[in-house]
């Protein structure tokens, strides 16, 4: 016959858990709690990191979306309208002083260049009709200030001998000839300045969205290849990131 009482003791003490295993899966779940725990922290702080990035680059797309793109076209249109306002466009303000300088310089030589060639014209075409009215009348009076002795300090121009004033004369229309080619020159100086600021305001307009990266960086790796003239050969290649 069977004794229930000890049979229920014996099962009571096989299944009652010993202390030391209670020990063991008390550290085992207090370190699966630590890990789960760390595991969190850090899948946080990289999706706060991740989601902060993301922001940034859609902040950026949509700021650069919003920017109206820099137009070549109108830095040209601009230029030829008002020299430097296409560089106001292309904001390089700096220069402005250079090509205003240029154009004032210019301006300057043109004015100069014409008024002494107005003096000089005059004095040649008045001082070759007085000697023409000389070779028809030797008693042709000497007219008074005349234009040529504005224009020559000299004196005695009155008292010239026949050679004399033949060298006056050639050296008149030599003067009037030159400050005329220098004028002609300064057009075409002040064309050429027009025709850069022009050239200048287009070019750098498509420069003007270029972005070159910060980070420039030069690569030199071994590398071989095969040629058919001189087989396989050995070399380095050179790679340069901008």
């Amino acid at each position: 016959m069977l004794n229930w009482k000890r049979l229920s003791d014996y099962w009571i003490k096989s299944i009652k858990p010993r202390r030391e295993d209670v020990r063991k899966l008390f550290l085992l779940l207090v370190v699966l709690w630590k890990f789960t725990a760390v595991s969190a922290v850090e899948v946080f702080r990289d999706t706060a990191q991740i989601q902060e990035q993301l922001t940034d680059t859609l902040d950026v797309d949509v700021a650069k979306a919003n920017v109206t793109p820099h137009s070549p076209h109108k830095a040209t249109i601009y230029a030829m309208v008002l020299p430097g306002l296409g560089q106001v466009y292309n904001r390089q303000w700096w220069k402005l002083p250079i090509l205003y300088g240029g154009v004032g310089a210019t301006v300057y030589g043109i004015s100069w260049n014409s008024r002494n060639f107005k003096k000089y014209k005059n004095a040649y075409f008045d001082y070759s009709h007085y000697l023409e009215e000389k070779a028809k009348n030797p008693d042709f009076p000497y007219p008074q200030n005349p234009s040529w002795e504005k224009v020559y300090a000299g004196g005695g121009v009155e008292d010239f001998s026949p050679q004399q004033q033949a060298n006056f004369q050639t050296q008149l229309k030599n003067k009037k000839t030159n400050f005329k080619r220098n004028r002609d020159l300064l057009y075409i100086v002040m064309g050429g300045i027009y025709a850069v600021q022009i050239i200048d305001a287009c070019v750098f307009a498509h420069f003007y969205d270029f972005e070159i990266n910060e980070d420039l960086t030069l690569n030199v790796q071994p590398n071989s290849f095969y040629t058919p003239a001189a087989g396989g050969m050995v070399g380095l290649t050179l790679t340069l990131n901008f």
